[in-house]
């Protein structure tokens, strides 16, 4: 494993505290931050990290890029006419659950699309 790799991964990792302590301390009158914070943020944290060290760097940040606009779509839409009678629940955790895994089959789609490999297909089949 190349170095790049594991300072990206380091890089990754602060990005992703940063955000779990802001979403969880800094925010929590807000639903849909701490509400990650407190159940998908491990998960999505395993998902970006460990292929960031294995050498999918387009995956890892397209997968964190989708983490934190999950979390901003989920609080902004998520809660339309919640306040309304009958009080409809807040939907921001499963607006943010499907963006995040959509910017994952992004990033899979992107990270095969521009991966720097041989220019030969012969080669590629070796390895």
């Amino acid at each position: 494993m190349k170095s790049a790799n594991w300072r990206n991964a380091i890089i990754l990792v602060m990005i992703l505290l940063l955000s779990y302590w802001v979403s969880r301390h800094g925010l929590p009158q807000y639903y849909t931050p701490e509400w990650s914070a407190r159940r998908l943020f491990w998960i999505a944290s395993l998902i970006v990290v460990f292929p960031s060290i294995f050498g999918k760097p387009i995956f890892s940040a397209t997968a964190l890029a989708g983490y934190l606009v999950g979390m901003l779509t989920g609080e902004l839409f998520g809660g339309f006419q919640q306040n309304l009678p009958p009080h409809y629940p807040h939907y921001g955790w499963l607006i943010q659950t499907l963006v995040f895994l959509l910017f994952c089959l992004v990033g899979l789609w992107l990270q095969r699309r521009f991966e720097v490999g041989p220019s030969d297909p012969k080669e590629r089949q070796i390895q």
